[in-house]
């Protein structure tokens, strides 16, 4: 079966930014740097802004509440400003640009607050999508099949004719669509280099 339609994650694939990126931006010190990275990126509030359960607003009350007070502003600051500082990888959306005008189809699945995308959706790669999917709207995230099954029954896509470009280091989104038949492997983070070696891997060539 011939592949008519590229699903991009967005995250560490078409948008720079990890969590060493925001300790690096906010940690002033060792001890911010441990609670950044134990108490604050580990925080259960996480999941739930991908899955649109809570605002920016509620996740800082709720962090804060287990939190001492020392801590207040540097929560409320990193959870409002950290995703503003995310930067477009523009040789990935070059790659998604001359797949376009290889009339192939591209397609985002990402797990993504809302705050995070709205502040990110006026970038021009969204200018050449045919369909957008964002677990903070559909309220579940990958790597559940729910989100797959979404994204492929709204736009009525058959499984064997995608390939999915993820950088999911737990695999197992991939798991999950490859389970579903969607075609792929995880690439390394930010890599245009893995991306094009994905996509000759199936004989698409740009």
């Amino acid at each position: 079966m011939m592949i008519k339609n590229i699903i991009f994650d967005l995250g560490n694939v078409i948008i720079k930014g990890t969590h060493s990126s925001i300790i690096k931006q906010y940690a002033k010190n060792e001890e911010e740097k441990i609670f950044i990275e134990e108490k604050f990126l580990k925080a259960p509030e996480w999941k739930l802004l991908e899955t649109g359960m809570i605002s920016n607003d509620e996740a800082i009350i709720e962090i804060q509440k287990r939190n001492d007070k020392v801590f207040y502003n540097l929560i409320e600051t990193t959870l409002h400003e950290w995703y503003k500082n995310l930067q477009v990888n523009k040789s990935i959306v070059d790659i998604a640009k001359k797949l376009k005008s290889q009339d192939y189809k591209i397609y985002v699945l990402s797990n993504m607050a809302e705050a995070t995308y709205l502040h990110i959706k006026e970038i021009d790669f969204f200018g050449l999508c045919d369909g957008i999917v964002i677990s903070a709207y559909e309220k579940i995230k990958k790597p559940d099949e729910k989100i797959f099954k979404t994204l492929l029954e709204r736009y009525n896509l058959k499984a064997e004719e995608c390939l999915f470009i993820d950088d999911d280091d737990t695999n197992r989104s991939y798991i999950t669509a490859n389970k579903l038949g969607i075609l792929g492997r995880r690439v390394e983070p930010n890599s245009e280099k893995d991306i094009i070696k994905l996509l000759n891997e199936f004989n698409i060539k740009i």
